[in-house]
């Protein structure tokens, strides 16, 4: 598993249309956790430039359980949103399985809802070894393949 977050968030739907565009129709694309409506409407009461952070969860192993696929979400929602309970923030996950592989997206809202405060969920000179450790763990707790292992390495 590779887990990345994307350097994008100023337009007001740039992310959602991507996840949700002709995939949808192609049966590719599904949100598995979350609401699109309500992500976007989220976003779209943000007046800051940085309205949204997105990244992706992506899989080299085609058949992970549902079971499993929601424990990894969980687990990078707790790392994400430490000492935070789920009534103050959004997060909008949505599968893809056109690149022949797996991929949980993920759409958050830069907000945090009780206070309408700011939050930013990634700064990348900060918690960039956070993710990394993340994505270690849950390859090695998962047997899931290493993207940094030597036969990789191109």
């Amino acid at each position: 598993m590779i887990a990345k977050y994307f350097n994008y968030g100023k337009a007001k739907s740039g992310a959602l249309e991507y996840l949700l565009n002709d995939r949808i129709l192609d049966n590719t694309a599904r949100v598995i956790k979350g609401n699109s409506s309500h992500t976007q409407a989220i976003i779209n009461s943000i007046s800051r430039k940085r309205k949204y952070s997105s990244g992706v969860l992506a899989f080299e192993e085609k058949n992970i359980s549902e079971e499993r696929k929601f424990r990894i979400m969980r687990e990078f929602e707790e790392m994400t949103f430490p000492g935070l309970d789920q009534d103050q923030y959004n997060i909008l996950w949505v599968e893809h399985t056109d690149k022949n592989r797996l991929e949980l997206n993920f759409v958050i809202p830069r907000i945090e809802l009780t206070t309408g405060k700011a939050y930013n969920p990634h700064w990348h000179q900060k918690d960039q070894k956070k993710l990394l450790l993340f994505q270690d763990i849950i390859n090695s707790k998962n047997n899931f393949t290493n993207p940094f292992a030597a036969n990789k390495q191109q």
